[in-house]
């Protein structure tokens, strides 16, 4: 999906230089990669106290999204394996599987995925 154009107003298009050692840029960016945040983000922040845009991903955080819409894909799959052993339950074609076999499996998915989710909230609900 790409992402929506913004409104005139609240697009940054101009820039502003500062000098740097080399000693304070490292310090800089170390800093920015802590908060998880773009340098630009941090250094609005710090001068204009905005609130960030967005955070970055640190590779925990990335890693924990991805495996979040892994779970998701899984889940698409498991749905539609449950309507297919429906549909040859109702005809009588093919083998049956156990209603209980799909709903622990599907409560088990549940519980990653919350358990994820957690981990992506950093334990705090909402």
């Amino acid at each position: 999906m790409a992402r929506p154009v913004k409104e005139l107003g609240l697009k940054r298009t101009l820039r502003v230089d500062i000098r740097l050692t080399p000693d304070e840029q490292m310090r800089l960016f170390a800093k920015a990669t802590e908060q998880g945040l773009s340098v630009s983000d941090l250094v609005r922040s710090a001068v204009l106290n905005s609130k960030p845009i967005m955070k970055r991903a640190v590779p925990d955080r990335a890693a924990l999204i991805k495996g979040l819409g892994d779970l998701g894909k899984i889940g698409g799959l498991i749905n539609q394996i449950a309507h297919e052993l429906h549909r040859e339950r109702i005809t009588g074609k093919g083998p049956t599987l156990p209603d209980h076999v799909i709903s622990n499996t599907l409560s088990r998915l549940q519980a990653v995925s919350d358990g994820l989710l957690k981990l992506l909230t950093d334990g705090n609900e909402g």
